[in-house]
């Protein structure tokens, strides 16, 4: 496991034995964060700089796991989408779906991919295949940023109006150099 991989994990444990209760993630992360970098000050080692980085970067995931409704398991997508497990780890591995691997190896799927009547929300498949890229979070950060180039907006919430070229387009600029 990786030293980062190895603080994740660590991170993941102490969240959950010293998180106070009502308390949301984030909220408990970035007070940690600032409590950190209170302590350290102006002037950190490079030892320290790199945890301020590491933590900076964990709270953005943690963001990023929690927007728009949180995450599924393959199970509950599986029930959501009429499918076997095995038939969203297809998906998964074609790159039809989103998912992110966890600390613990297991996979999760943002819920927002999905409509109200629980099938997949149209233009998700067809971003995906014009981002091209197997990045697990690429394509998460480039669903959830406001874009200038779409005035403001986001990918996802042009998929939920039904402005589904208009997402796809911005997909296609976005291939793999990141074009806002």
């Amino acid at each position: 496991m990786s030293n980062a991989s190895t603080a994740i994990a660590e991170l993941s444990e102490l969240i959950k034995r010293k998180r106070p209760p009502g308390v949301s993630i984030p909220d408990f992360l970035a007070s940690l964060f600032e409590t950190c970098a209170n302590e350290i000050g102006t002037n950190p080692s490079e030892n320290e700089a790199k945890k301020i980085v590491l933590a900076r970067g964990i709270l953005a995931r943690k963001e990023l796991e929690m927007a728009e409704g949180g995450s599924l398991s393959a199970e509950e997508l599986a029930r959501a989408l009429g499918r076997t497990r095995q038939g969203i780890d297809y998906l998964r591995r074609e790159g039809l779906v989103l998912a992110w691997r966890t600390t613990r190896g297991k996979w999760r799927y943002p819920a927002w991919q999905l409509t109200a009547q629980g099938g997949l929300l149209p233009g998700v498949r067809e971003c995906l295949k014009a981002l091209n890229t197997r990045s697990e979070w690429e394509p998460i950060i480039f669903f959830l940023s406001p874009r200038q180039s779409l005035k403001g907006q986001t990918p996802l919430e042009l998929l939920r109006a039904g402005r589904l070229q208009e997402a796809v387009d911005a997909a296609e600029r976005h291939g793999g150099h990141g074009a806002y």
